[in-house]
């Protein structure tokens, strides 16, 4: 439950530029940040029951983090939701828009939310380690959700689509593309733990995610 105060971006900050104007009803001011976290949560509920969530224990590759772990998972999403999750002047980038904090807290409150999913996937199909921790991985500090490949994602998107007068002042090129693909799906990512010692392994390189998106819209 979110007791906390969620804030949305004004529709004025949030310019869409022509381009998006098929898309522009649902993407300014068309749905709260607390129901669209709760379409979220039911839409990958639905997904989990119908076995179309996939769920990975994936190996770091890094050479400094040998034995090391974390739950990775695609959920999808219906196209509306999708898109105002991560375009909308609700969702997910726009709460980092307005604050480095308030994405973090937004980031953490969807992937408390996607919990259920992912418990009811791993009961259809369990992974080879116990479900505790998958959601330790999860409930860790560092984990997060972003657009499943993201590259080709925002590659095939059209550009300064999505123009926040702080990310056009900042240069900001692919944050500021609005990518809608044909997969539709959440990637999650959850945080890398040592089976034996219960440390947690985070990259140095996004421990500025949250600025990066505050001011560019993307990392």
């Amino acid at each position: 439950m979110m007791l906390r105060l969620v804030r949305s971006v004004k529709p004025e900050d949030w310019q869409l530029s022509s381009a998006l104007d098929a898309r522009r009803n649902r993407l300014i001011d068309s749905v709260s940040p607390q129901a669209l976290l709760e379409r979220v949560a039911n839409e990958s509920e639905v997904a989990a029951k119908r076995c179309e969530i996939q769920l990975c224990w994936q190996e770091s590759i890094e050479a400094d983090c040998a034995g090391y772990y974390r739950l990775v998972a695609q959920i999808p999403l219906s196209e509306t939701t999708f898109d105002q999750l991560f375009n909308g002047n609700t969702g997910y980038r726009a709460q980092y828009h307005l604050s480095p904090e308030e994405g973090i807290l937004y980031n953490r409150d969807v992937l408390q939310r996607l919990l259920t999913a992912i418990e009811i996937a791993y009961g259809e199909r369990p992974l080879r380690v116990p479900l505790e921790l998958v959601k330790q991985s999860i409930n860790a500090p560092h984990s997060k959700i972003w657009i499943y490949g993201e590259k080709s994602a925002f590659d095939s998107a059209v550009a300064d689509a999505l123009n926040p007068k702080k990310w056009v002042q900042q240069g900001a090129s692919r944050g500021r593309r609005a990518p809608l693909p044909n997969h539709l799906m959440i990637d999650v990512k959850g945080t890398f733990i040592n089976f034996a010692t219960g440390d947690l392994h985070v990259d140095e390189l996004k421990l500025d995610r949250a600025w990066d998106i505050f001011n560019r819209g993307y990392t």
